[in-house]
């Protein structure tokens, strides 16, 4: 993505993240941007071709935080504490900053939730190669790394739904255990 691109969709997640999608109008986030109409229109044809490569660069993003910060964990309790740290908590974070949250947790309209499907898929695969070296213990609890992975998945994403810092704890916290006990219970 060039240099310019780059700047309107970030300006778009923030602006985005801010009064949510429908709220926002072309015209906001070509202001954020700090270019023209026409530049906007020139490099993204509709808002929901922004709302596509505003979901597609933040999941870039996060799963490149994720990556860099995955070698320093010895084990899949400490990766675990990345991955969702990543995943969860900073999404959460600043998702509480929206005016119409649950415009942005559904994903506005068709193109941002088929987004938000790719996006998943591409977690899934990065979970995966987390789980993976546990298959053994994962399949005697009669279960696949692939069953696994999606739950931890799905449920990683849902918790978005939150009410308060203190009930995502919570949940990240029975998630966690729920994946070790599966995984690798000896890390419990």
């Amino acid at each position: 993505m060039t240099s310019t691109k780059n700047k309107i969709v970030d300006a778009a997640i923030a602006t985005f993240i801010r009064y949510g999608a429908r709220k926002t109008s072309m015209t906001d986030i070509a202001d954020a941007a700090g270019v023209s109409r026409q530049t906007l229109y020139d490099q993204f044809g509709s808002k929901d071709e922004l709302v596509e490569a505003a979901i597609s660069r933040n999941t870039d993003l996060v799963l490149a935080r994720i990556a860099e910060r995955l070698g320093y964990g010895d084990n899949l309790a400490d990766q675990l504490d990345v991955y969702l740290s990543e995943t969860v908590v900073r999404t959460f974070e600043r998702l509480q900053t929206s005016e119409d949250l649950e415009d942005l947790i559904i994903g506005h309209n068709d193109a941002g939730r088929a987004a938000i499907k790719k996006s998943h898929q591409r977690h899934n695969s990065v979970v995966m190669d987390l789980l993976t070296p546990y298959d053994n213990q994962v399949e005697s609890t009669g279960q696949s790394t692939k069953q696994l992975t999606a739950f931890l998945v799905r449920s990683a994403m849902s918790l978005k739904h939150c009410e308060s810092r203190c009930e995502l704890n919570d949940m990240l916290d029975s998630l966690k255990t729920s994946i070790l006990l599966a995984a690798a219970p000896d890390l419990i």
